[in-house]
């Protein structure tokens, strides 16, 4: 691996662009599979790169908001000519207006920007040129010029510069510390890039069924908004990706070259906005009396409306209100997926086990091993004493789910198996969870205590168990150096 140009990677999405006076010229990438940066390569520092980005950064694991974020991605993924798998998808628990793209097809954004979109194709546009920035390998092309770097050090860089966008002071002392100096002039941007992921990201959206046209539209909504506000005011989206009126001309003159497309959006993005409204703002003084107000006031039944609003009583714990309007909805549209997991959440926090058990039972023969209702079937379970049961069903999405798998997942199954008496599962399950969201130490104690515990008999599974640990602890030993000692 190498640091300098470890640094380059996230120009693509932090620095501004370094003028030109040049024609554009688009990079020959020539085969890919000729680059310094290997396709194992950049999935191993795409893994470091995420287990970093989670010890700094509130990444949301819920698993409405992450499972609606990937199929997105993936719907656009679908309209691409890459043939590059193992994208990831995930949101930052920040109000910040960003989206970036890391190693190994990891791409982030922020909660902020899903609640500024104001349609999926909005917010289906800056995925676009995101995923561009991965497929047409940006990010691979920085690391022509390199030294040497251990895979630790290249994914706490990247980390740290993910964390500058929100606290440039603590950014800097981990850049200080991951390199042992100051190194962020050496990062650098090129036109040429930001100008291919917008004239690629068109075209995916427009082959996915959105408007061609939302990218410039979103761009310049953001510019004409923030217009006359200070530099801090100034959305991190425009700073990472600058935008000028000649960016927005020509995004717009490419979009016209498309025919008008009525958009093919997905049933849910609506509803994962007010989720995260209902996340970000449930304590709030006035919020659930402002929701009720609408209600009131509205000429119409607004059911995405009462939905939130509902949510909000939740959270609140005013449970028979919110299941008296989670009641009305699921009579109004019983196959609503939405309407199916809220009622069976108030089901469960209102202890009516064998009720939510029956719901999310026949939902699941609607949507099978949907992750949200498995979870919630999971929890239900485990509630209702049922931990065998449980295990075995948060194990089947684990296996379908695969690389794919949420670190609650992990939770979740370990629980589930220490609940069933399966202490060598648990600690293994545990030690899998603390590994993903960056806790080497922790998940390195988690296996210490399931091979105390693991079968004399069972040489293969203690064989799998140490060769693991050895793994994480030479994971460790790298990120202690990088930290200086500090873990």
């Amino acid at each position: 691996m190498k640091y300098n140009s470890l640094l380059l990677i996230f120009c693509l999405i932090f620095t501004p662009p370094v003028a030109h006076s040049e024609p554009l010229k688009l990079p020959d990438m020539g085969d890919p599979s000729s680059a310094v940066l290997s396709p194992e390569e950049d999935r191993q520092l795409g893994q470091a790169f995420m287990r970093s980005v989670r010890r700094a950064l509130p990444v949301v694991d819920d698993v409405e908001v992450h499972t609606y974020i990937n199929t997105l991605g993936y719907k656009l993924l679908a309209n691409t000519d890459t043939n590059q798998a193992g994208f990831h998808f995930f949101v930052v628990d920040q109000p910040t207006i960003n989206a970036f793209a890391g190693p190994g097809g990891y791409i982030g954004v922020h909660t902020g920007l899903i609640l500024e979109a104001q349609s999926e194709g909005e917010l289906a546009a800056v995925l676009a040129h995101e995923i561009t920035h991965v497929t047409q390998r940006h990010l691979a092309r920085a690391f022509q010029k390199a030294s040497k770097a251990n895979l630790q050090t290249a994914a706490a860089i990247l980390a740290a510069l993910i964390l500058s966008s929100i606290d440039p002071q603590a950014a800097q002392a981990a850049i200080v510390a991951a390199t042992a100096g100051n190194i962020q002039q050496q990062l650098n941007f090129t036109r040429a890039h930001e100008k291919e992921a917008d004239w690629l990201g068109i075209e995916t959206l427009a082959r996915a069924g959105y408007d061609p046209s939302y990218m410039a539209s979103f761009f310049k909504r953001l510019q004409e908004a923030s217009r006359y506000s200070d530099s801090a005011a100034i959305p991190e989206l425009l700073r990472t990706h600058p935008v000028t009126a000649n960016r927005i001309s020509d995004a717009q003159s490419r979009a016209a070259r498309y025919p008008r497309i009525a958009d093919n959006a997905l049933p849910g993005f609506e509803y994962v906005q007010a989720k995260l409204r209902v996340a970000q703002d449930h304590n709030r003084p006035g919020y659930v009396k402002q929701l009720e107000n609408q209600i009131n006031q509205s000429k119409a039944a607004n059911p995405l409306l009462r939905y939130e609003y509902a949510l909000a009583l939740l959270s609140n714990n005013r449970l028979k209100q919110a299941r008296k309007i989670s009641d009305a909805l699921i009579q109004q549209d019983p196959e609503n997926i939405n309407f199916i997991t809220l009622k069976a959440k108030i089901s469960d926090h209102l202890g009516q086990y064998d009720e939510a058990k029956q719901q999310l039972a026949d939902a699941l023969t609607l949507y099978p091993n949907h992750p949200w209702l498995t979870v919630l079937y999971t929890r239900v379970l485990m509630a209702d004493g049922q931990p065998e049961a449980a295990a075995k069903h948060i194990r089947a999405l684990v296996t379908e789910q695969g690389p794919f798998s949420l670190p609650l997942y992990y939770r979740l199954l370990a629980k589930a198996q220490g609940m069933a008496n399966h202490r060598t599962d648990s600690h293994l399950s545990l030690a899998e969870y603390y590994y993903q969201i960056g806790q080497t130490r922790p998940a390195i104690q988690q296996l210490e205590s399931a091979l105390k515990l693991a079968d004399e008999d069972n040489d293969y599974n203690r064989q799998r168990i140490e060769a693991k640990l050895k793994q994480l602890q030479e994971v460790a030993l790298q990120e202690e150096e990088l930290e200086g000692g500090k873990h």
